[in-house]
């Protein structure tokens, strides 16, 4: 039994030395480049495609690929050239159909007009007796905002003067209407006219004047074309349309003169400006007509 033990101790041994004389061997055999990759060989791996990409774009190009290149180009262009076309054929079809709708306006407010004409008193009211001025005695000018304010309502007729007998005013006793859309139009023809004596008074478009004079019997109307609600060729044909307002003298002042001169003069406007208009001519076309007179020659106050 003794024997036995150490027989299997002799032969444990032996295959211990034998196991560690083969694993010995194989360590020895093993290459030295069979370790695992170092951390710094992976910058290089990824470093290789950026490289490569950046060689291939300092490639110069080749015939085939400027040309290729060049037709992209001239696509993009035709496809932006074609798009600011449609924009173009949509803003010119929109202002086109604002066109047909002014027009339209323009009709309604001329049917408008006819019809307010129509319910207009048939006689013209007097404007409001104011005494003669004394000559040679100095007067106080009426203020800007005395000067512009609208004549009262209906007042009781003066005696009817003879047939053949001339009205003789001073430009105190002449009133004047402004037609005009534009405030700072408005203000700035107020003072100017205000400034030579003138009596104002303003309407904001056709239909505004209109009914304004219901109460008031202006000298002298001067209008602007383009205004909404009834334009200036609107209103100059409902006032040529009345016999109480026919006779009234007409000033347009348009941006657009020459387009609109011959058309105004043929409805009856004495007067056709441009904008901006010459002052100096329109104060000197008011005092050209009949009805005004010189401070000396001044008789009595009545419409014209």
């Amino acid at each position: 039994m003794t024997f036995l033990l150490i027989a299997l101790l002799v032969a444990f041994a032996i295959g211990f030395a034998a196991w560690r004389v083969v694993a010995a061997g194989r360590s020895a055999n093993k290459p030295a480049d069979a370790g695992p990759a170092t951390p710094a060989a992976a910058p290089a791996v990824v470093a290789a495609p950026a490289a490569d990409a950046a060689a291939l774009e300092r490639k110069p190009r080749t015939p085939e690929q400027e040309a290729a290149r060049a037709t992209a180009r001239a696509k993009a262009e035709r496809v932006i050239a074609a798009e600011a076309a449609r924009r173009k054929a949509a803003i010119q079809k929109a202002q086109n159909v604002a066109r047909v709708e002014a027009e339209r306006r323009a009709a309604e407010a001329a049917k408008t007009a006819a019809a307010l004409v129509s319910t207009l008193p048939a006689t013209r009211l007097p404007q409001p007796e104011r005494p003669a001025p004394v000559i040679g005695q100095d007067q106080a000018k009426p203020s800007i905002a005395e000067r512009t304010q609208p004549l009262a309502g209906p007042v009781p007729a003066p005696a009817a003067a003879p047939a053949a007998a001339t009205v003789r005013k001073t430009a105190a006793q002449t009133l004047v209407m402004l037609v005009d859309d534009s405030k700072m139009v408005r203000v700035k023809s107020s003072r100017l006219l205000a400034s030579h004596d003138f009596q104002v008074v303003t309407a904001i478009d056709g239909i505004d004047a209109l009914k304004q004079l219901e109460h008031c019997c202006p000298d002298l109307i001067i209008t602007d074309v383009d205004m909404p609600g009834m334009d200036g060729f609107g209103l100059v044909a409902a006032l040529r349309g009345d016999s109480r307002t026919r006779r009234i003298p007409l000033v347009m002042i348009t941006s657009a003169e020459d387009r609109h001169r011959e058309e105004a003069l043929r409805m009856g406007v004495g007067l056709v400006m441009g904008k901006p208009y010459d002052e100096a001519a329109l104060i000197a076309h008011i005092l050209s007509f009949s009805f005004f007179a010189r401070a000396e020659e001044a008789d009595s106050l009545a419409c014209a």
